[in-house]
């Protein structure tokens, strides 16, 4: 029967070959021998294709098992079926407590080599190449873009402050009671704020975009210790919006 390896798993291989020239190869293998049976899948079951790649542990030559296994599960590749190692496996499938690593009950604990099996499915002949650190991959992602907030978006004789205060206040009251577009989004994110600066509770549902008895004394401690000078303590004028959300 004619078959071959899945070509993720041939460009695995080169990519670990390119970073440890001189790595030992004895525990290498694709296709299975007589103690690896037809559910394996050292087989050549899927299609006459081979999904499953070892890699002999050789850690003075730079292939560490652990640490390739560790950066391989970080990786999340979606090619990535399972993983053995060190008697322990790791599975990506949902039935078998994706993501995590177990205790591998099987014959060979796999404490020479890493056995890396990938998806019977297209997937398996993805070329491209695997992202992993020590091989030359990406060492960690882009770091995240800082959130951006909307500008103040009263007028300056305006501030966000008590419901149930003068025309002046915005309490997050709908544009059919005096409020303007969106106005329980702003209180929101001012209550928010308070929360992230340990200013406010933080159980669900106090954000509620309702400004109040509680939101009020939230802001007026938080101006108290980050806005010296304030008179107008509780309420959230446009140079109160610029420290809180610049």
């Amino acid at each position: 029967m004619a078959w071959r390896v899945a070509r993720s798993l041939l460009t695995l291989r080169d990519q670990i070959n390119a970073a440890f020239p001189n790595r030992n190869k004895a525990s290498d293998g694709t296709i299975g021998d007589e103690n690896h049976d037809s559910t394996s899948d050292h087989t050549p079951w899927y299609g006459g294709i081979v999904t499953a790649l070892d890699i002999t542990h050789d850690p003075a030559h730079g292939m560490d098992i652990d640490k390739f296994t560790d950066q391989l599960a970080a990786s999340r590749d979606p090619r990535i079926k399972y993983l053995i190692a060190n008697a322990l496996i790791l599975d990506s499938r949902p039935p078998y407590n994706p993501w995590k690593w177990v205790r591998y009950n099987g014959s060979n604990p796999h404490r020479s080599h890493v056995h890396i099996s990938v998806m019977d499915s297209p997937l398996c002949d993805d070329p491209r190449p695997w992202n992993i650190p020590m091989l030359g991959g990406a060492t960690a992602p882009p770091p995240p873009r800082p959130p951006t907030y909307p500008t103040f978006p009263l007028r300056r004789d305006e501030y966000f402050g008590d419901i149930a205060g003068p025309r002046e206040s915005h309490g997050g009251a709908p544009v059919s009671q005096g409020g303007i577009p969106n106005e329980a989004y702003y209180v929101k994110l001012i209550q928010q704020r308070m929360q992230q600066w340990g200013y406010a509770p933080t159980y669900p549902g106090w954000a509620d975009g309702i400004y109040q008895r509680e939101t009020t004394n939230a802001v007026a401690a938080w101006q108290r210790a980050k806005v010296p000078g304030t008179t107008r303590f509780g309420e959230v004028w446009w140079d109160d919006w610029a420290i809180l959300f610049r």
